[in-house]
């Protein structure tokens, strides 16, 4: 069965992006050893994503082109209006039976990319496998939480941790 894993950076106070939405403080983390931070293996180890559509709107206002053109893309909305666009498929109902389905699908694993308020759902369904969470060394203050509202409450396991020269700290968890 294929897993979903929540790949995501956050502040050291544990916000994922700034009070505007945006995430340009990640470039001002100093990429040490030449350090991917292990992106270019997790991203060959997924074939979809999901996401919730302020994170895609935020993607999309990135000055490259969409970098998710070799996965099949979904984002969860409440806008029943929105089906399908020439990057993604809008999911607005039953999020639960959607992602179990795709866990069925023959495949590589699933990217939950985020944002705050996606991530809560799946994490609430208890839908995330693994959590692959990158603490970056700076304090935003003000922005959008890891998990909006009120996630519950969970144990998980450590997989492994590794500190870069940088400053950054991964920390991967799975389920207990």
């Amino acid at each position: 069965m294929r897993k979903v894993k929540m790949y995501i950076a956050i502040s050291l106070d544990g916000k994922i992006a700034d009070a505007n939405g945006g995430v340009g403080w990640l470039d001002e983390i100093p990429h040490t050893e030449g350090a991917d931070y292990g992106y270019g293996d997790f991203i060959n180890s997924i074939d979809t994503t999901i996401m919730g559509n302020s994170t895609y709107q935020q993607v999309l206002s990135f000055p490259v082109a969409f970098p998710y053109t070799e996965q099949e893309n979904f984002v969860y909305t409440n806008n029943q209006e929105l089906t399908k666009d020439e990057h993604v498929t809008f999911v607005s109902a039953d999020f639960e039976q959607h992602i179990k389905s795709l866990k069925e699908k023959p495949g590589k694993d699933i990217w939950l990319i985020g944002g705050g308020q996606v991530n809560t759902l799946l994490h609430n369904l208890d839908l995330v496998d693994e959590y692959w969470i990158f603490v970056m060394p700076v304090i935003l203050g003000d922005g959008i939480p890891l998990f909006a509202d009120h996630p519950v409450k969970a144990s998980l396991k450590l997989i492994g941790s590794k500190t870069y020269e940088s400053g950054v700290t991964f920390l991967h968890y799975s389920k207990s």
